[in-house]
């Protein structure tokens, strides 16, 4: 189910590159940018199991990157204070 959201993000992005990492270093979920234009989905394990038994993988994962480009749109041309 990664795997196929991963490549629709890359379809549909096609101004960035998304992969994805199951790690424990998460609590649940987060969207890491290590470079300009590159994005990897970091889940926790335990937690995607739990959210795929419960039926909510599209709330819980897949809407993830779409949040992520509202909160760009949403947080662009704002400055922190000095």
């Amino acid at each position: 189910m990664v795997q196929h959201l991963i490549a629709d993000a890359n379809h549909n992005h096609v101004e960035a590159s998304w992969g994805y990492e199951l790690t424990s270093d998460v609590d649940n979920i987060e969207v890491s940018s290590p470079r300009p234009g590159e994005h990897t989905l970091r889940i926790h394990p335990c937690w995607l199991r739990y959210v795929v038994s419960q039926g909510d993988f599209k709330s819980c994962v897949a809407d993830e990157i779409e949040a992520w480009y509202m909160l760009e749109r949403l947080t662009s041309g704002v400055t922190s204070p000095a």
